[in-house]
Parts: C-alpha cells; structure tokens; sequence
C-alpha cells in the first residue's frame, strides 16, 4: 500500500516536472540541460522501479525483482552521469559506465541471490556518495538544487550503508531497516530528488517577490545571423564565455536556452563591459548579448 502511494505520487511529480521545468528548457545546451534530460530519465526508471517492486511482492517471480533492484541502482547511477559531464565532453563517454555498473549489478543478483540484499545496500551506497559529490561541485545548477541533491544523496547513501552492514552482519534490522522502512527511504530519496530538479524552475517564476529579484534571460541574439557570420565554433565559444561571465557576476546564475539566467541588475551592459574586458569580445560580438525575458502582457481593464 504504501509503495503504491509513493509510486503514484512519483508518477505525479515527474509529469509537473517534465512539463514545467524539462520542456521549457528542452533545447538548453551544456551541463544544466545534460541534467534536465538526464534528470527525467533517471525519474521514469524510479518509476519503474517502483512498478516492477509491486508486481514482484505480487508473486511476479525472482527475476522481476532482480530487474527493480537493478533500475533502483539504474536511477542514481544515471545523475551520476549527468553531473560528471564537463562543459566541453560528451554525455557517451559517461553513460556507459553507469549502464555497466547497473548491469554489474543485476549479474551479480543474479548468480548470488542470497547476498542481493548486501550488494544492492553496499553499490547504492557508494553511487550516492558519488553522486552528493558530484552535486556539490556542479556549479551549473543553481545552489538550492545542489544543496537538495546532495543531501538526499547523501542521506539515502549513509542509510544504504548502514543497511548493508546490519545485513552483512545478521544483525536485527528493526523496524528502519525492514522491507516498509526500506520503500519509505526509498520513496523519500526519490521523491527529493524529484524537488531538486523542479527547483530549476522556480528562478524564471515572474517578478520579484519579497525583495528577491526576478532573473533575466541573456542570450546571444540572432543565433542563425551570428553563426553565417563567424562560423558555428566561434558561437559557440561565445556561448560558454557568456555563461561564465554571467557566473562571474552571479554565481546562481543557470544555463537558459543559447544562453544564460541571471539576476545580475541591468544584466545586458553588465555583461557586455564584462566580456569585452574579461573575455576579449569584439565590438561587434559584444552586440549580440541581448535580453530574451519574456514579456508579460499588460492588463487591459473596461
């Protein structure tokens, strides 16, 4: 029963995210919109773990539980990968580790049923641990996001840990470590995880409200002119000298769509004399940084 509840409420928490927070910055390029798309993913495997765990408690069979704890290792494994990926490198080249040690994973709940339950606690532990890490220094998510990531992370991973070892050891789990407790952490790491990335979203929320200021989105204007005149590299760099400069000036600035959200004041000259001092912009490159806010339409009353 409460599997089932967290599921749906999972189920429920991944459709308001993809639909506000993934699809408006579908087309974000870099390491935020690694995350994002990466994010969702690691979502629905939750899910599915969650699914796959319901049915196996219902007589599904061995291997159907086999295949929830390997997309229970799958889905932190897959932020992992996200939040490895520099600037400047592909998703491939960490994506397979993650889908390897997942697969790892499921051969040896495989040939050692017996210790599934050991194996499961001791690799989440560790891809948690990772994984919090890697959060901490991801310094393309806003702070509150990886702040949230890594204590959930952090949190689940500590009681992963402590959870093999009682195992290990044949020691009386109680009632934390039993199979409800055991869905509930699962639940809760989940579903933390799940606010992490929705947290994305709250920055482009209208105007200021209690003296916060609202952000800014600061893209390079004209993307399809620029590159037919400096080439398509040279953009590109231009791009990720944009979004550096905005972190220069604010460091919870995010990655928007071919540019940057910021809520520097006057952010358009602010990073215009930024780039042209800092970065070596030209006149006619500094040009192309404007301001993409949208706007809101003014209220007619009768």
């Amino acid at each position: 029963m409460v599997l089932s509840i967290g599921v749906a409420v999972m189920c429920v928490g991944l459709a308001i995210g993809v639909v506000w927070v993934i699809l408006p910055r579908i087309g974000t390029t870099g390491p935020l919109g690694v995350f994002l798309r990466v994010g969702a993913l690691s979502g629905a495997v939750s899910v599915g773990a969650g699914v796959l765990t319901i049915m196996a408690s219902n007589g599904a069979g061995h291997l159907c539980q086999v295949a929830a704890d390997t997309a229970m290792i799958l889905a932190p494994a897959l932020l992992c990968a996200a939040l490895a990926v520099p600037p400047d490198r592909l998703l491939s080249r960490s994506l397979p580790v993650a889908v390897a040690v997942a697969a790892g994973a499921a051969l040896s709940f495989l040939l050692m049923p017996a210790a599934a339950t050991s194996i499961k606690a001791f690799v989440l532990s560790l891809i948690c641990a990772l994984c919090a890490v890697l959060a901490v220094w991801a310094r393309s998510l806003p702070r509150a996001t990886r702040f949230v990531l890594a204590a959930a992370m952090g949190a689940y991973g500590l009681y992963s840990i402590v959870r093999g070892v009682l195992s290990v050891a044949d020691a009386s789990l109680g009632p934390v470590f039993s199979p409800t407790g055991v869905i509930v952490a699962g639940i809760a790491a989940m579903l933390s995880t799940g606010v992490s990335i929705m947290i994305v979203g709250l920055p482009a929320a209208g105007d200021a409200v209690g003296g916060r200021r609202r952000r800014a989105a600061i893209s390079i204007g004209d993307w399809n002119l620029a590159t037919a005149a400096l080439g398509r590299e040279r953009v590109r760099v231009l791009l990720l000298d944009l979004r550096l400069a905005a972190r220069d000036l604010d460091p919870s600035a995010i990655d928007g769509p071919r540019g940057v959200e910021t809520s520097v004041p006057s952010a358009v000259p602010s990073l215009r004399k930024r780039l042209a001092a800092d970065y070596g912009w030209r006149p006619e490159e500094v040009e192309l940084v404007t301001d993409a806010t949208p706007r809101r339409r003014s209220r007619v009353t009768v």
